[in-house]
C-alpha cells in the first residue's frame, strides 16, 4: 500500500518507512486545510460582495440581519473553541465551520458596505498579498515561531485590552482618531505574525516545528488561519479605507 510513495532506492527499514508515511499524512492534512480555507474565502467573498451595492438606508433598516449573524457567529465560535471533539466529528465540524463562515461573510459585508468598493478591494488585495508572502516565509524559514506561543498569547491579551479600552471610551463619547489608527496598525502587525505562527502549526513536525495541530483538527486549523486573514482584512480596511 505504501510502497508507491517510497523511493525504490530507499532502505526498507521500519523507521524510514514510518517517517515517510508520517510525512505523507501531514502533507495530506496540509492540503485538506488549505482546500477548506479556499472554500471559506470564496464563500465569504460571495456573501460580502453584494453588500457593497446596498444603500446606507438599507443597512440601517436591516440591522436585525447583523444582530442575528453576530449571535450565530458567537455560538459557532464558542462551540468550536470549547468543544474540540465537535471540531473532529464529521459532519458536525463542517456544519459549525460553515455556519461561522456564512456569518463572518455577513459581518464583513456590513463592514465593507460602509466603505467605498475601491477601499474594500485595496484592503482585500493587500490582505491576500500579505497572506501569500507570509505563507511562503513560514514554509521556507528555519526559525521556529511556534516556540513563541507564550509571547503571542501575551501580545494578544494586551491587544484585546487595548481594544476593550477603546470601546469603553467610545461608549463614553470619547473618540481619539490616532489611538484608533494605532490599534488597527497593531492589529495588522499582530495578525500578520499570526499567519506565520498558525501556518507553522499546520506544518507541524513536517516543517521541523515543536508544536503542531493534530491531523484530526483540520477544521480547527482552517478556522484559525481563516480568522487571521479576516481580522487582517478588517484592520487594513479600517486603516486605509475611505468611508462612503
Amino acid at each position: 500500500m505504501y510502497g508507491a510513495i517510497l523511493d525504490d532506492n530507499a532502505p526498507l527499514n521500519g523507521p524510514s518507512i514510518a517517517k515517510e508515511i508520517s510525512a505523507q499524512i501531514r502533507l495530506a492534512f496540509v492540503r485538506k486545510v488549505y482546500g477548506i480555507l479556499t472554500c471559506q474565502l470564496l464563500l465569504t467573498a460571495a456573501i460580502a460582495v453584494p453588500f457593497q451595492r446596498v444603500s446606507r438606508e438599507w443597512l440601517i433598516a436591516n440591522q436585525w440581519i447583523l444582530a442575528v449573524s453576530v449571535i450565530l457567529n458567537l455560538i459557532a465560535m464558542c462551540s468550536m473553541m470549547c468543544c474540540r471533539q465537535a471540531c473532529r466529528t464529521f459532519p458536525t465540524n463542517y456544519l459549525l465551520l460553515g455556519l461561522l463562515t456564512v456569518t463572518e461573510g455577513v459581518l464583513i459585508g456590513f463592514l465593507s458596505a460602509q466603505y467605498t468598493w475601491q477601499s474594500a478591494l485595496l484592503a482585500a488585495g493587500i490582505t491576500m498579498g500579505v497572506f501569500v508572502l507570509m505563507t511562503i516565509y513560514a514554509w521556507t524559514t528555519t526559525i521556529d515561531f511556534t516556540g513563541f506561543a507564550p509571547y503571542v498569547f501575551a501580545a494578544t491579551a494586551a491587544f484585546a485590552m487595548f481594544g476593550f479600552s477603546l470601546w469603553i471610551m467610545s461608549m463614553c463619547g470619547v473618540h481619539i482618531k490616532w489611538l484608533t489608527m494605532l490599534y488597527d496598525l497593531l492589529g495588522v502587525l499582530l495578525f500578520t505574525f499570526y499567519i506565520i505562527f498558525d501556518t507553522q502549526m499546520i506544518l507541524g513536525s513536517h516543517g521541523g516545528h515543536k508544536l503542531g495541530f493534530s491531523i484530526d483538527d483540520y477544521c480547527f486549523a482552517a478556522l484559525v488561519l481563516y480568522m487571521d486573514i479576516v481580522r487582517l482584512f478588517i484592520h487594513l480596511l479600517r486603516l486605509v479605507g475611505e468611508r462612503k
